[in-house]
Order: C-alpha cells, then sequence, then structure tokens
C-alpha cells in the first residue's frame, strides 16, 4: 500500500486497517479492553509502516516519562563515565532511562541544557555544575521555586541549596595529607586546584589541617597553583624544584597533575617514592597503569551515581521528604607505589 511521505501516525495505521483510531490508540499501549487478535495485529501493521510513537505527547498524557536528564561538564572524563555508569544502573531498576547532556564547563550552555531537558518532558534532572567562577544562582532559585526535581552531584553553585551527592573533599585532603605524615613524611608540599571552586579548595583545607595537627610547617613556595592536567603537573613540579629546601612528598588535588609530576621528577632522575612520594586525588583509571602506580583519594564515583538516583527516584515516589539536603561520601585512600605507607629507610 503507498503511503503518504511524513511521520506515520495512528491515523495512517487506522486507516491502512479500517479501524477507528481510539481503538489503534489503545492497541498499540496494549490495552486489555482490545481483543489480543486486534492488538497483534495493530502492532504488525505499526511495525510495517515504521510507525514511532510520540513519547512527548505520551509523557503528557501520564503525567511522566520515566526518563531522567544528566547534565555534566564532560563525558570523556572518567570520573564522569562511572558516575553516569551508577546512574544508569539505578535508574533501570525502576525502568527509567536516562539522557545525557554536555556542559563543557560552560554556564551558559548549561541553563541550556537544562531548558531543553525540560521541554523534552523529562521527570528530572541530575546535574553536576560547570566550574564557573560566577554562576547566578538564580536560575536554579527560579527551577526550585516551580518544584523541578533537581539534584546535584560533586559540584554544585555558591548560593544554592538543593539535594546534593558529594565526596567529603576535605576529609581526602586531610587523608591523603595523614597517609604521608604517617609513612614518616614531613616536607610535604601541596598542588592545589583553583580556590574558586569549593572542591579544590576542601581539599586545600584538608591538607593544612593535617599538617597543622601534626605541628608541621608549609614553607614558602611549597603550595603551588595548578590545573587538572599532565602539563600543569610538570609545570608545578618545576616551579616547586627551584625551592632551596626541596620537599619529600607532594599532595596533588588531581590525579593528571600528580602524573605530570612524576614524568617531569623521573626527567631529573628523582626516583618515586624513594626520593618523592606523591599523592593524588580522583582515582583515575590511569592511576593503575602508570610506573610507579599513583597512590590516589577514591572518590566513589559508581557509589555516587548510584546514591544521586536514588535520591531522584526516591523523590519522583514522593518519598525521601526526611532525607538530609547533602549527602556525604567517605573517600577512600587507594595506595599504592608512588606513596607507601611506610617510608623506606624509616
Amino acid at each position: 500500500m503507498a503511503r503518504r511521505s511524513g511521520k506515520v501516525t495512528i491515523h495512517d495505521i487506522a486507516h491502512a486497517l479500517g479501524l477507528n483510531a481510539s481503538t489503534v490508540s489503545r492497541a498499540l499501549a496494549d490495552n486489555p479492553v482490545v481483543s489480543q487478535k486486534t492488538r497483534e495485529l495493530v502492532q504488525r501493521k505499526a511495525e510495517e509502516l515504521n510507525y514511532q510513537p510520540n513519547h512527548m505527547a505520551a509523557a503528557l498524557r501520564r503525567g511522566r516519562s520515566n526518563i531522567l536528564g544528566v547534565v555534566i561538564p564532560a563525558i570523556d572524563q572518567a570520573f564522569f563515565g562511572a558516575v553516569i555508569r551508577g546512574i544508569e544502573e539505578r535508574a533501570e531498576e525502576d525502568n527509567y532511562r536516562i539522557i545525557v547532556s554536555q556542559t563543557y564547563d560552560s554556564y551558559e550552555r548549561e541553563r541550556t541544557m537544562i531548558r531543553t531537558l525540560r521541554r523534552a518532558q523529562v521527570d528530572g534532572v541530575i546535574i553536576s555544575s560547570a566550574k564557573d567562577p560566577n554562576p547566578d544562582p538564580s536560575f536554579y532559585h527560579q527551577l526550585i521555586e516551580d518544584g523541578f526535581p533537581l539534584h546535584f552531584f560533586d559540584s554544585m553553585p555558591v548560593g544554592v541549596e538543593a539535594p546534593a551527592v558529594v565526596i567529603d573533599d576535605e576529609a581526602g585532603g586531610y587523608a591523603a595529607t595523614q597517609l604521608l605524615i604517617d609513612a614518616g613524611y614531613r616536607r610535604i608540599a601541596h598542588f592545589r586546584g583553583p580556590q574558586d571552586f569549593h572542591i579544590y579548595r576542601d581539599r586545600y583545607r584538608g591538607y593544612l589541617r593535617a599538617m597543622a595537627e601534626a605541628n608541621l610547617s608549609v614553607p614558602a613556595g611549597y603550595v603551588i597553583d595548578i590545573v587538572s592536567h599532565f602539563d600543569s603537573g610538570e609545570q608545578g613540579f618545576a616551579e616547586l624544584w627551584r625551592v632551596p629546601e626541596k620537599p619529600e612528598a607532594i599532595f596533588s588535588t588531581s590525579d593528571y597533575t600528580a602524573a605530570g609530576c612524576m614524568r617531569a621528577a623521573r626527567q631529573l632522575g628523582i626516583r618515586v617514592p624513594e626520593e618523592l612520594a606523591v599523592v593524588g586525588f580522583s582515582n583515575e583509571p590511569f592511576a593503575t597503569i602508570v610506573s610507579p602506580q599513583l597512590t590516589s583519594v577514591d572518590q566513589r564515583c559508581h557509589d555516587m551515581g548510584r546514591a544521586v538516583a536514588e535520591r531522584l527516584l526516591r523523590q519522583l515516589r514522593g518519598e525521601g521528604a526526611e532525607d538530609e539536603l547533602r549527602h556525604v561520601l567517605e573517600p577512600v585512600v587507594m595506595v599504592r607505589e608512588s606513596a607507601p605507607v611506610r617510608r623506606k629507610g624509616r
């Protein structure tokens, strides 16, 4: 049968079978009001005509789409890939699907992505906010005031009070530094990330707290500002190695800069960990591939994804009203070769 060009509708199926549109609609929804024979007939014809249902219209009728939006800075980062895996696993357990959007750390794109997902009738959005030093919290205030289900993980704008799942970054910074102190290191430097962002600020606070509690000083030049990149680690190491009294260990706020630092040290013939211990943060997949293997703070990405999805699903079910606004996961230090638990020679 010749059929007109354009998207096939239930009216096309009805016309082809000599049925009315309401019968076809019920048959496609597998409604038992329609006989099994007619349902099978309609579904075969729909497949033959390549009928694609309008999920947005169906979502409007039902009041839900069973789709969650996920907004992240970049999907090619291992951290976000692992979080998405956790979100998707938990969502599928409740028959939900996810749509993932990337912001490339642009606040303007972040707002655009959320608006787009709302127009697509997602039931709620999970987001790790762009690392923009000057976001406008009013956009999120309006979403929350409208009652739109919005849950954050890892990073959220300053001034926004919304459900969130985060790692205790200060505890992670403290644990990483304390590991070095307990191993016998005393001259411990720190590669710190941009202090406009709370995750890096908290890791730095953890470092300072551990040093203060151990009555260890932080000499001038021992704190190097970096960005999360291999090259930044090499540059930071070159800057650090100009100080008169060389450090015995480095705690880096990023695995990338930690790996770059180890590469720069190796080029100068400095042995890790025999002459310089290094600890990173994030537990990136390459941490077990580099040589020596990198000691790092695990952010529990998969657990974070499952936890934030669980909390959003609970809200959508009308539960979780008594849940704490911020759910904090405790980090775990993964001890490997670059920073042993006991310094050699001690």
